[in-house]
């Protein structure tokens, strides 16, 4: 029988009145004191506090970075995992001692917590593992790790390493408050159209001023946001912010008597009171609502994104479009109105927060904030270290407090206090009623320990076999002489931009010549970068001394298949979509409703079978920030890293809209439309790995204008919402789909629009070879 690794001191425990004695969770190695005195130091002297990896040394010689094998990967048993699951996630060379000192942590993230402990009551997930589900119900293909192919017994193989599951839309019209108990509705029903739908994303939003300059973490002005916590000052009115929970809506509660939290209705809500402008949805007080949706991402690599030297990020940016690329593919960014080739690559800087707080006696009792610096981590780069989001997870989604964080959340305050519809006592008193940290330091450091430690899997076998043939004299064709589609792999390879050659020497032991090859350090193909996929998706980067104090060996000096600069880049943005509507004044402002729209299924030729597809959305930005929102602006996004993409699967995208679902995937799946050089805007239904990632390339810019070569068929053409709650205007399809040189199509196009508009000039068959690259990914 498994058991948990946890250290319960609980001398008394009285729940029925919530009284919970402190330091419960965790081993309590090392002692919070020693923790703590480590976290001063790394919070740099003197107030610096600024994260910073150095490039190598001179000299330096840089090996490959382990990866795991593929079949291996992610092959875990039935949670709590215990120290055997390791193998399947941490580099080969970590060694027994390592592997125990991240034990606590891998106990932490597995183990579903209760209010014994301290968790609740406002709480997204019983447990870390809550938001990392997508294995559990994936489809079975060939190299995609699901619960079908799971070789562990009584296991579904989920682990870190998944992503959050969808397997349909969120309704908000269920999500939000109902009015008969106070709470929301759990989107854990398959039915989006007459229920909440069913997805584990989870959903931000905040009262956000567009005009108004955040002056003391903004410099570039992009508006201030209030994250309705009860607790931040808003610097708009002077008054504090109001007590709705927080920006994240939390939608499975840890305490199983606990409502899900609603999103506040704007009658509640002061700084949506009076009128507002019909387009921007800006009342009279200048604040407007922002609601999005994130999914957590598979953590894999992240150790080695934490050791890629600053100077080397900062490299990539190009905020003003001035750097071109090569391509035999043809240029359209002028006709696009962009300076060179679209992409606008730029850092967020994150400002350091990292406070110190001592007792009478000048003793330290906690250590709150975060270092500053150039943000690599999260959806859009407001994470300078990993440690953030193992604290943040641990108080902001599980309700637990530690010596990183002691304050309670506070209960919203739009519940009925006396009635029949009354919060439960037992909820209510979840959090207890001591104000002393509930779990040890230890926790979340060995939890740092093992994230930093998550090795990337091996590449699929048909990319591994084009990098062992990378320097063969051999035409590699596409066609009868290519059975096993190891051309078609290479073909996709070279159109992602990639120099196979530089990614093989820099991927395969003992293929650097002495002295290093002369080619590009991030194997891109400088002198043609065919679609530029890597102008974003940057292949290779090198690491320097990783700050990891555990298995630092396995994350410094190495080359790493990142596969992203972690910069921002724009995204496409539809107004009528990125702006929430109210369909009644007392409605809560919302996103899109979903839409389910009957589509052919034309990916397999089968014109017979019809599907109600839900329609994905083709906005990517909104206004949803956490308070560590820097210079990120709304339509901003880090590029997403693609390592191991091709093992994990769907859902694809920041609020992972793109789900494949073995659900839904015969009901209800996807839709969205595709082009290539032969049609414009045909159908595309969701049901393959290879139509997600499909749907995926397509998502990063709006769809292509109509034109002599627009499908005919049911569900073709530009994909115009016919119902719903959101007005796009008379010339819908001029916002959805505009042209490529008008006013609409230069502004609300993305960085991907010359990389989209490349790939849509190519033939199905070349489209294809990309898309089987990605899957050995």
């Amino acid at each position: 029988m498994r058991t948990f690794l946890k250290k319960f001191l609980i001398a008394t425990s009285v729940l029925s009145v919530g009284i919970v004695l402190a330091q419960v969770l965790g081993t309590g190695n090392p002692t919070d004191d020693q923790i703590l005195a480590t976290r001063i130091q790394e919070g740099g002297m003197g107030g610096a506090g600024i994260f910073d990896i150095p490039i190598p040394p001179p000299g330096t010689q840089l090996r490959p970075v382990q990866r795991l094998p593929r079949k291996k990967f992610g092959q875990v048993g039935p949670f709590p995992l215990q120290l055997s699951d390791l193998d399947a996630l941490v580099y080969p060379d970590t060694t027994l001692q390592e592997r125990q000192q991240m034990l606590e942590g891998v106990s932490l993230f597995t183990s579903p917590h209760g209010p014994q402990e301290g968790a609740g009551p406002l709480a997204n997930q019983p447990f870390c593992l809550g938001c990392h589900t997508s294995t559990a119900e994936a489809l079975p293909h060939q190299g995609l790790l699901s619960a079908d192919n799971c070789k562990v017994p009584g296991s579904t193989c989920v682990s870190i390493v998944s992503r959050a599951a969808r397997s349909t839309p969120t309704n908000f019209r269920f999500t939000s408050l109902d009015s008969a108990t106070g709470g929301g509705v759990a989107p854990d029903i398959l039915e989006a159209v007459n229920g909440p739908g069913r997805t584990a994303a989870f959903t931000i939003f905040s009262d956000f001023n567009p005009t108004h300059e955040d002056a003391p973490s903004n410099p570039t002005g992009i508006g201030f946001q209030d994250p309705l916590d009860g607790t931040t000052l808003n610097i708009v009115t002077g008054t504090t912010s109001q007590p709705f929970g927080g920006f994240v809506q939390h939608v499975r509660p840890s305490v199983a008597d606990c409502l899900p939290d609603p999103i506040p209705p704007a009658g509640y809500d002061a700084l949506l009171q009076g009128s507002r402008d019909p387009m921007s949805g800006v009342g009279s007080s200048g604040f407007r609502r922002s609601t999005g949706e994130r999914a957590g991402p598979p953590y894999i690599g992240r150790g080695l994104m934490e050791a890629i030297p600053t100077a080397d990020l900062a490299a990539g940016a190009d905020p003003n479009d001035a750097a071109g690329s090569n391509s035999s593919l043809g240029h359209y960014a002028t006709a696009m109105g962009c300076t060179a080739d679209c992409v606008a690559g730029k850092i967020n800087m994150i400002p350091r927060t990292l406070a110190v707080h001592t007792d009478a006696n000048g003793k330290v009792i906690s250590v709150t904030g975060f270092v500053g610096g150039q943000g690599r981590f999260g959806l859009r780069a407001n994470g300078v270290e990993i440690l953030q989001f193992s604290v943040g997870g641990l108080q902001g989604e599980l309700g637990i407090t530690s010596n990183f964080d002691l304050r309670e959340l506070n209960f919203p305050t739009l519940f009925p206090t006396s009635g029949p519809t009354v919060e439960p006592p037992s909820c209510l008193a979840a959090s207890g009623i001591v104000s002393e940290p509930e779990a040890f330091l230890s926790a979340p450091f060995s939890e740092r320990h093992w994230i930093r430690n998550i090795a990337p899997p091996e590449f699929g076998p048909k990319l591994v076999e084009v990098l062992e043939r990378a320097s063969s004299k051999k035409r590699w064709d596409m066609d009868d002489d290519d059975p096993d589609g190891v051309g078609q792999v290479r073909r996709g390879a070279e159109l992602f931009g990639i120099d196979v050659v530089a990614f093989a020497n820099r991927m395969i032991p003992g293929r650097m010549p002495a002295g290093g090859d002369g080619r590009d350090a991030h194997a891109i193909n400088q002198s043609d970068r065919r679609l530029n996929c890597v102008g974003c998706h940057t292949p290779v980067q090198r690491t320097g001394q990783s700050p990891a104090t555990v298995a630092a060996h396995n994350l410094s000096f190495v080359w790493a298949p990142i596969f992203s600069d972690l910069l921002l880049h724009r995204m496409p943005v539809i107004d009528a979509e990125r702006i929430m509507r109210q369909v009644k004044s007392s409605d809560t402002p919302r996103p899109r409703d979903p839409l389910p729209i009957e589509r052919f299924d034309n990916t397999r030729g089968d014109n017979a079978h019809v599907f109600t597809t839900f329609d994905l959305p083709r906005n990517l930005a909104d206004d949803t920030f956490s308070n560590l929102k820097a210079s990120a602006e709304g339509r901003e996004f880090r590029t997403a890293p693609l390592m191991g993409m091709g093992r994990m699967g769907p859902p694809f995208l920041h609020d992972g809209r793109v789900y494949l679902s073995s659900l839904t995937v015969d009901t209800t799946p996807a839709g969205t439309v595709t082009s290539n050089n032969r049609k414009t805007n045909a159908p595309l239904v969701v049901r393959t790995v290879d139509d997600a990632i499909r749907a995926a390339i397509e998502l990063h810019d709006l769809p292509a204008p109509d034109d002599a070569h627009t499908s005919k068929r049911l569900g073709g053409g530009c994909p115009v919402p016919h119902s719903g709650n959101i007005d796009y205007g008379a010339s819908v399809a001029d916002v959805i789909c505009p042209a490529y040189d008008s006013a609409v199509s230069k502004t609300n196009r993305s960085d991907s629009a010359e990389v989209i508009r490349r790939f849509r000039a190519l033939s199905r068959k070349d489209q294809q070879a990309l898309i089987e690259f990605l899957k050995q990914l």
